[in-house]
């Protein structure tokens, strides 16, 4: 068929859906229009490399969590390196959940860690702690785990396991910011952890992170590091801004429900890949066994004001989340296909998402799209089994079974607690479930 034939085929399938009423994204960045025209007003004018919010925000992340120590960093990944490289010696190994982003494992890898990997739980997507502790041995520098989707690990069991082998415990807590474990703020466990304020997290800054240390000395040498590296150029952060104004563009909700889910409705549908790997993240995982020297950066005082301004919310967008997730379980735990995360209203679990695995999502996503609901198949990886890891490989069958079963059920708090009904009841109604 001719380029023309692909085309006319393409607009034809497009407009012959296109009357039917379209859902919410299944996404949407925690911003907002003043975010840009802030970013936009300091960095024409100069002023984002000006004031002292970089203190303030530190302060804040300070008072907020209650630990002595806080600073800002990069990016999470980046407070991953600085962290492990300090603690760890060349070749000591570090334990850590497969099922998480590539650049994880290259951050071990980086900081001269070897990368062991625990098999996960499969309704919390995190690293279970037995099998952390059958793999701890003399040569263990350090356990990292991660929270994720906002759900929180057995993180009270694994630092008594930790504290036990006096092996150091460092949290990734990129997606968790805010949950509380027994009266406790998870990233206030282990020895150090990680923040994330990247684009997709529910405080961002486009960019950016903070780590949080109990340890002194740990700080010490942290600050310093960080003290030598560059302020945050801005040609890589207009960028990530470019990317987020155009996410929020397509998402915004009239264009969303007049353009943007039709076209993506279509390419899903009849597989046009070009249009379906948008939406897609980690699609070529490589080993890095150097750090990029484009990841050493200082964050800048307009990216801490942007986390600054949003801090207030925390509470309120996790409330609205657990919400919805209250919703989501009452009207799907009793479909046996489906594996659901454990219902907790108590803060433990913030629901960035709601996940559930099906083993046939595929399936089940396609029947959504053409009931006109939108809903995405996770693209994250079990990283123990990925080619580029193949020296550290080992078998992780729960991780292996998440990564190609998992599926996305949107909880931002703009989504609107009916929306999330219509969900259940497509799901329902796929399952012929009344």
């Amino acid at each position: 068929m001719s380029n023309n034939g692909k085309v006319e085929n393409f607009i034809s399938g497009f407009w012959s859906s296109f009357p039917r009423k379209a859902p919410p994204p299944r996404m949407k960045l925690y911003t907002s229009p003043s975010f840009y025209s802030q970013a936009l007003f300091e960095i024409l004018t100069g002023v984002y490399l000006k004031g002292q919010d970089i203190e303030k925000l530190e302060d804040t992340l300070l008072s907020y969590f209650q630990v002595p120590h806080a600073l800002t960093i990069p990016t999470a990944r980046v407070g991953i390196y600085f962290i492990l490289r300090s603690i760890i010696k060349p070749g000591q190994k570090v334990i850590l959940s497969p099922y998480t982003i590539a650049d994880v494992i290259n951050m071990v890898v980086c900081a001269g860690g070897i990368p062991v990997f625990a098999d996960i739980d499969r309704e919390t997507c995190n690293i279970n702690p037995t099998e952390i502790e059958k793999l701890i041995d003399k040569d263990t520098g350090a356990v990292l785990v991660t929270h994720f989707y906002g759900l929180t690990c057995e993180i009270e069991k694994i630092s008594e396991i930790c504290a036990r082998y006096k092996v150091p415990l460092i949290e990734d807590a990129a997606q968790a910011l805010g949950a509380k474990v027994g009266g406790k703020l998870v990233g206030t466990f282990g020895q150090a952890s990680i923040f994330s304020f990247g684009l997709y997290k529910n405080v961002n800054s486009f960019l950016g992170g903070a780590i949080l240390t109990q340890d002194q000395q740990l700080y010490d040498v942290l600050r310093k590091e960080m003290a030598t590296l560059p302020l945050q150029p801005l040609l890589p952060y207009l960028k990530k801004m470019f990317k987020g104004l155009i996410t929020d563009i397509a998402t915004q909700k009239y264009l969303f429900r007049f353009f943007t889910f039709w076209i993506f409705r279509y390419a899903f549908l009849n597989n046009v890949g070009a249009l379906n790997n948008q939406l897609k993240i980690d699609t070529n995982p490589k080993l890095k066994k150097k750090i990029p020297i484009d990841y050493l950066v200082r964050m800048t005082p307009l990216q801490a004001r942007l986390i600054l301004h949003q801090w207030a919310n925390i509470e309120r967008d996790t409330a609205q989340r657990i919400k919805a997730a209250e919703i989501y379980d009452a009207g799907l735990k009793d479909l046996k296909e489906l594996i659901l995360p454990p219902l907790r209203t108590d803060g433990s679990h913030l629901y960035t998402y709601y996940p559930i695995q099906y083993d046939q999502r595929l399936e089940l996503v396609r029947y959504a799209s053409l009931h006109y609901r939108d809903i995405a198949e996770s693209h994250h990886r079990n990283c123990a089994n990925l080619p580029c890891f193949q020296e550290y490989a080992r078998s992780c069958p729960n991780a292996e079974e998440t990564a190609r079963t998992l599926i996305y059920l949107p909880t931002y708090p703009s989504y609107g607690l009916k929306e999330v009904e219509k969900n259940v009841r497509m799901i329902r109604s796929f399952f012929g479930a009344s």
